[in-house]
C-alpha cells in the first residue's frame, strides 16, 4: 500500500473523530489520579497517636447510624492512619460511608468527586447516563467511545506508517524545528508527538476496548487462555461482627502494611506493588467463629483474576507507581493535542490550496 493511501486513511478518519478523541484523552488524564486524590476532603481523620477501635465496635456503631433500610456489606481499611475506613452498604449501587476508626462516628457518605464523576462520564459513556440512570444513555455512549477507540487505533497505525523514517533519517524524524515557521513547528510536533506516545496510547486503546465491547473482552481473555471472569458483587449482608473482628485481627497481624477489604466470610488483602496493582490474596473465615479456614495467595488465583488486574493496571498506568502515572499523563495530554494540531495543519493546507500556494 502506498504512503499516499495511508495519508488519506489518516486524514479522513481523524476529521470526524478528532474532537471525541481529544475529549477521551483529556478525561482519561484526569482519571489517572482518581485513586490518589478521589478521597481528599472526604476521608480525612486525625489519629493523634490513638489506636483504631476494634472492628466489631466500629461496624456496630456504623449500623446504628445508617438508615434502617440499609445494611453493611463490607469494610475497607487503609495503611495510612489518617485515612478513614470505608464501610460499604447494600444499596444503592456503590453506596458507602466514611467512618472515623478512632471514634466510630460516620463522617460522611462516600461520594465520587464531581471532577472524577464528570471525567468518567465523558471517558466511558460520552456523557451518557450510567446504568443506574438509564440503560439507553449508557449503551449509546459506550458504543460511540468504543468505535472512536477502534478508529483511533487505525489513525495511530496509519500515522506511524506515514512517519516511519528511512535509514539515516531517524534523527531528523525525531526533531522539532523552531526556526522554520509556525506550520513547520506544529507539523513536527504532530508527527514526533504521535510517534513517541504511540506505544502508551496503543496500550490504553487495546485494554480500554474491553470495557466497550463484550465480544472484544471475551476474545482478549481467550487469547490468554482464560474465560471472562464473573463480577464479584459482595452484596451479602454482614453478620456476627465479633467474628469479623477475630478474623480481621489475625489477618492484620501479618498484613499490617496492606489495604484490607473485608466481606461476609471473605477478606481480600491487596499485595500489588510494581506491576499488577490489583493483585490480592484472599482469606476465607468461618462466619460463626471468625477462624481462618482458607488462604489463596495471588500466585494461586485463577488466570482470569491475573488478566483482569493487568488490564486495569496497564490501562490507567499504575503499574510503575507515580513514575508510570506521570508518563501516561504526558502521553495522553499529547494525544489530546494531536487532533487539534491535525485540524490546524489540514485547514492550513486547504487555505494554501484554495489560494494556489
Amino acid at each position: 500500500m502506498s504512503r499516499k493511501l495511508f495519508k488519506t486513511i489518516h486524514l479522513w478518519l481523524s476529521v470526524p473523530f478528532g474532537l471525541i478523541i481529544t475529549l477521551i484523552c483529556l478525561s482519561g488524564a484526569v482519571l489517572i489520579f482518581e485513586r490518589d486524590f478521589g478521597h481528599v476532603g472526604q476521608a480525612d481523620v486525625k489519629p493523634m497517636k490513638r489506636r483504631p477501635l476494634a472492628l466489631d465496635t466500629i461496624l456496630l456503631s456504623v449500623s446504628e447510624q445508617i438508615p434502617h433500610n440499609k445494611k453493611i456489606t463490607g469494610v475497607t481499611t487503609y495503611v495510612d492512619p489518617s485515612h478513614a475506613y470505608k464501610v460499604m452498604l447494600d444499596k444503592p449501587a456503590m453506596a458507602a460511608v466514611w467512618v472515623d476508626q478512632y471514634t466510630g462516628k460516620v463522617i460522611g457518605e462516600y461520594e465520587r468527586a464531581r471532577i472524577f464523576k464528570l471525567a468518567s462520564s465523558a471517558h466511558r459513556r460520552l456523557f451518557g447516563k450510567s446504568k443506574a440512570e438509564g440503560a439507553f444513555g449508557a449503551k449509546t455512549g459506550k458504543v460511540i467511545v468504543g468505535i472512536t477507540s477502534v478508529v483511533t487505533l487505525f489513525i495511530l497505525l496509519s500515522g506511524l506508517v506515514i512517519w516511519w523514517p528511512t535509514r539515516g533519517t531517524w534523527r531528523k524524524k525525531l526533531s522539532i524545528s523552531t526556526k522554520n515557521g509556525r506550520y513547520r513547528l506544529w507539523y513536527d510536533f504532530h508527527c514526533v508527538g504521535g510517534a513517541i506516545t504511540s506505544i502508551i496510547l496503543l496500550i490504553c486503546i487495546l485494554t480500554g476496548l474491553s470495557w466497550s465491547f463484550g465480544w472484544y473482552r471475551n476474545a482478549l481473555y481467550s487469547t490468554f487462555g482464560s474465560q471472562t471472569p464473573k463480577p464479584s458483587l459482595h452484596k451479602t449482608q454482614a453478620e456476627n461482627f465479633p467474628a469479623w473482628q477475630t478474623a480481621y485481627k489475625d489477618i492484620k497481624s501479618v498484613n499490617s502494611d496492606s489495604e484490607i477489604r473485608m466481606y461476609q466470610g471473605e477478606v481480600d488483602v491487596v499485595v500489588g506493588s510494581f506491576g499488577n496493582q490489583q493483585a490480592y490474596k484472599t482469606y476465607r473465615f468461618d462466619n460463626e467463629t471468625g477462624k481462618i479456614t482458607d488462604i489463596t495467595p495471588y500466585s494461586k488465583k485463577e488466570r482470569a483474576n491475573h488478566i483482569k488486574g493487568w488490564i486495569y493496571t496497564l490501562h490507567v498506568g499504575s503499574w510503575g507507581g507515580w513514575i508510570s502515572k506521570i508518563l501516561y499523563l504526558i502521553c495522553v495530554i499529547i494525544g489530546a493535542s494531536l487532533p487539534i494540531t491535525g485540524y490546524y495543519l489540514w485547514i492550513k493546507r486547504l487555505i494554501r490550496k484554495n489560494h494556489g500556494l
